[in-house]
């Protein structure tokens, strides 16, 4: 039933508003996501110039440049799936995470009561790699222009991004960068003038992708530092209502276990 107030409907002070506040702070907790970021930004990178040197090698009929870049580009989508899914990528994602949040300690939104993320939508994280490992190869074979890369991507991103927001709960900063680069893809098959120069196309790809993603986690981190603020805020409140030498039943006097 408090979940049906708005929060305007609670006077300050109710121990109600801090539940909610706790609740949307650890929702929008996104050092981790900002960790996982920065670590998948960098394997991406080699990636597409990989992807782009066995384009140029094959059309200046170089084999053996070729398939270098072919071994170079499939063996860093291995290491990219394997951070993401394996255990040790997710040790080093909490370990840097909270050294980073210091004194803040652990806070966390869990509508799943404690459970991993279901079988369908981990295999659907693979498949995400996968897909992007294919459109890679077809655009080193030149079936598919990099220029029109990021359209395909948005195909499958969007709609995986979309259900690990619902399924993890996340607040609403989350839905930033699905929406966003769903419009990009919109906006690029429209013919929208929003393409970088045509010697840069890479970074056609790489900004939308990355560039909305980081938007998504600074507007996150920027709305738990409000929400953290609020949260002390309320309660100190409460704690200078409480009348002095009641705050703690189990001071002299004040318990039941004399």
């Amino acid at each position: 039933m408090t979940e049906q107030h708005g929060t305007g409907r609670l006077r300050a002070g109710d121990p109600r508003l801090v539940v909610r506040w706790a609740r949307r702070y650890a929702q929008s907790r996104t050092i981790s996501f900002l960790v996982q970021w920065a670590v998948i930004v960098v394997m991406v990178l080699v990636i597409g110039l990989a992807a782009n040197l066995t384009s140029m090698a094959h059309r200046q009929d170089n084999m053996g440049l070729f398939y270098l870049s072919i071994a170079l580009m499939c063996l860093v989508m291995l290491a990219l799936a394997w951070f993401s899914l394996s255990r040790w990528g997710g040790e080093f994602i909490w370990n840097v995470t909270q050294w980073l949040y210091g004194g803040e300690g652990y806070a966390s939104f869990d509508p799943g009561a404690g459970r991993g993320l279901p079988r369908w939508l981990t295999a659907a994280g693979g498949g995400l790699v996968v897909y992007h490992l294919v459109i890679a190869v077809l655009v080193s074979f030149g079936y598919v222009s990099l220029r029109n890369m990021q359209p395909f991507s948005a195909l499958y991103m969007a709609p995986y991004l979309s259900a690990l927001i619902l399924y993890q709960g996340l607040g609403f900063w989350a839905w930033v960068w699905p929406g966003l680069y769903a419009a990009h893809a919109a906006l690029l098959l429209c013919g929208a003038p929003i393409r970088f120069p045509a010697h840069f196309p890479l970074l056609d790809m790489i900004v939308p992708v990355f560039g909305y993603g980081l938007v998504a986690i600074l507007i996150g981190h920027a709305y738990s530092r409000y929400a953290l603020w609020n949260l002390k805020k309320l309660t100190r409140s409460i704690a200078s209502d409480v009348p002095e030498g009641q705050d703690d039943p189990d001071t002299e006097g004040g318990g039941e276990n004399g």
